[in-house]
């Protein structure tokens, strides 16, 4: 496999080209029901006075996220209401029904849910945190603002991310209906990205033992934190059933104070909104539709990640954080707060000289499109979450999507946008090559300027939880005579062939973690150290 890091003078020019900006594929309407979303229409959004038109984004119109620093000011909430009050409706932050809420009170900037409801003096009406957004703008600007413009410029939809494998890996795409750019351009169901049941994965078998690992390493070693689809047993892990979490030593470790904390903020949205329950770090269930029984299209996404870590770099532990439900889809509130718990892990790690609770690396291979339009200088509450790792020295990598176009996708489109006062490397954003001794881009993967690293993401190998198995069936069989073809929902294998930037993005940080290892003793952890740690790691790749 490849991995291309670019220098600053070998990037592309910084200009966004309008001839590339494809249609991006819409999610179908079971999808936005199932997670209370809706699609950003620009042609009937309203439009505050001064404000651009927007571009199409999904959000979740009956919430909006907002610094808890200025939620727990009980005026300003008051004064939020008062504007609200015209269109027949309040703003409630979440899990605030009673005792307020103090288990992340010391983080100022942890954007949290405020809840839309309709006021009981109200007449019947649309809740929409988008108008509502646009009514709290109109009443920031003019001579004598209502409203603190600087406050309201961080108030912002909860975008839905998606995770990014092709052809089916995207949330809408279950039955292989078509609507990505390569299938509307006539490749199809015919274009060698294109395999079984719409998901574009299937099952493999790997004749190769687990890569060694060795069992007391000299120095610590490297900790990639990936927010995905959580894990599923494989033995390259450790893990034979779902029984138990990962042994230590396993390579593979998962974090229940930060699960914990991103159920309970789905627990207080559901009070209002449809929400998917993220339980734990299990990737399950593995078949979303039970009366279909197809396997959901990102079950295994988690696990294939780490397992492409482990052959890349097996010294490397990885840390799963579960924010991605099965079928691709995350609540933009779910990774803004793992983001900043990661964060104030990685700050008490430092500041106590605790080198077990280090986080070296995050490798995020999900993202989207955000709406505003001069989106080239903005940042909004997604970046101030990666700048707060980057001023750590936290390497962040991250999957630039799969729609074929050079239309930013955040958060890999931070990568020249710069965050974090100039601390540590800046995002990392990486594109996908295929498999070929001509390292050429892979059809689907998003390009720009702000994509800064392209590694091999197409027809990649890796683990799959040995579990799932879904109603699909072989399709041809011989009674009597034991021969059929195979089965590809059967994936007790233990590996699939999947592609997509999703699994780029994990090479590259594996790469980096490698780098790591050779750039020092990884036992000191101060920041100065760890930042001056992460620049000598990148400059050497």
């Amino acid at each position: 496999m490849v991995v291309r890091f670019l220098r600053d003078e070998t990037a592309e020019a910084a200009t966004e080209d309008a001839s590339t900006l494809n249609e991006l594929p819409v999610p179908p309407r079971q999808v936005l029901d199932r997670h209370g979303a809706r699609v950003l229409d620009p042609a009937t959004a309203v439009v505050a006075a001064g404000q651009p038109a927007p571009r199409t984004t999904v959000y979740r119109p009956g919430t909006f996220l907002v610094p808890q620093k200025y939620v727990r000011d009980e005026q300003t909430l008051t004064t939020i209401n008062g504007v609200l009050a015209r269109i027949g409706v309040s703003a409630t932050p979440a899990g605030r029904d009673g005792d307020e809420d103090a288990r992340h009170r010391q983080l100022d900037e942890l954007p949290v849910r405020v809840l839309l409801r309709v006021r009981e003096d109200a007449d019947p009406v649309v809740l929409d945190c988008w108008k509502a957004l646009q009514l709290l703008r109109s009443a920031a600007s003019g001579e004598r603002p209502e409203l603190d413009p600087d406050m309201v410029a961080r108030i912002s939809p909860e975008h839905l991310l998606f995770t990014t494998p092709v052809f089916g890996g995207v949330p809408w795409e279950t039955s292989g209906l078509g609507g990505t750019p390569w299938e509307t351009s006539g490749f199809g169901a015919g274009s060698s990205y294109g395999r079984t049941r719409g998901a574009n994965r299937i099952p493999v078998t790997l004749a190769a033992a687990p890569p060694y690992r060795s069992e007391k390493p000299a120095h610590r070693r490297p900790v990639i934190a990936v927010l995905d689809t959580g894990i599923g047993p494989h033995p390259w892990f450790g893990l034979a059933d779902r029984s138990a979490p990962p042994a230590a030593g396993a390579g593979l470790a998962v974090a229940p104070g930060i699960q914990a904390a991103i159920r309970q903020g789905e627990l207080d949205a559901g009070t209002t909104l449809p929400t998917q329950l993220l339980r734990d770090y299990w990737d399950a269930p593995t078949t979303g539709q039970p009366l279909i029984g197809d396997v959901d299209t990102d079950t295994g996404h988690g696990l294939f990640i780490a397992g492409i870590i482990r052959q890349a770099c097996p010294e490397a532990d990885t840390l799963a954080i579960r924010v991605v439900h099965s079928d691709g889809v995350a609540y933009e509130a779910d990774v803004l707060l793992a983001l900043h718990l990661l964060a104030d892990r990685v700050r008490a790690a430092q500041a106590d000289n605790r080198p077990e609770d280090m986080v070296d690396i995050v490798s995020l291979s999900l993202g989207y499109y955000e709406e505003n339009p001069v989106d080239v200088a903005y940042t909004g509450l997604f970046g101030a979450a990666v700048a707060e790792l980057l001023n750590l020295g936290v390497l962040v990598v991250a999957a630039a999507g799969n729609d074929a176009t050079t239309r930013r996708f955040y958060p890999a489109a931070f990568a020249d946008q710069p965050l974090g006062g100039g601390s540590g490397p800046q995002v990392i954003s990486v594109g996908a090559l295929n498999p070929d001794v001509t390292t050429s881009k892979a059809l689907f993967s998003n390009e720009g300027p702000w994509v800064r690293c392209w590694a091999t993401g197409a027809g990649v190998v890796s683990t799959y939880p040995t579990d799932v198995r879904g109603t699909a069936a072989a399709d041809h069989e011989v009674p009597g005579f034991g021969r059929s073809s195979f089965d590809p929902d059967d994936y007790s294998a233990g590996f699939a062939v999947w592609d997509g930037t999703s699994f780029a993005a994990p090479l590259a940080a594996a790469e980096l973690g490698k780098a790591l290892l050779q750039s020092g003793d990884l036992a000191t952890v101060d920041r100065e150290t760890v930042v001056k740690r992460a620049w000598t790691a990148l400059s050497s790749l």
